[in-house]
């Protein structure tokens, strides 16, 4: 038993390093929460919808490609929920920003609670 979790502590470890290097974003809630438990960093869910193509791509191009942004994607456990794939995901995303809005972007604590204002008026 002891080896299983010691294997799977690994692989975890090396799935989160790779996620910080090339800022890839999780699409799962649980697996971002135990991720943000495991590394004591709040998430940053970023809420999307595919449909609306265009805010994402201003997002991308002005924000996460940013330098700044590079520089503090590691201090996150990022999670991208897009709310056209799946009710869970809509349902979830309602929870941590408290509206229906996208693009919207809030910070989550590693029990699911969101943590000050969400930002929901991204123009």
């Amino acid at each position: 038993m002891k080896k299983i979790a010691i294997i799977v502590l690994l692989i975890v470890s090396v799935n989160l390093s790779a996620q910080t290097d090339s800022q890839n974003w999780l699409t799962d809630n649980k697996e971002a929460l135990k991720a943000s438990e495991t590394l004591k960093n709040p998430i940053l869910v970023f809420v999307t919808d595919s449909a609306s193509g265009e805010n994402y791509k201003t997002l991308e191009e002005q924000i996460f490609n940013s330098e700044n942004f590079k520089k503090y994607a590691s201090t996150f456990v990022l999670l991208k929920l897009d709310i056209s794939t799946d009710s869970y995901n809509k349902r979830l995303a309602t929870h941590y920003i408290k509206r229906d809005a996208v693009p919207a972007l809030a910070l989550v604590d590693e029990k699911g609670n969101t943590i000050g204002k969400p930002l929901t008026e991204i123009n």
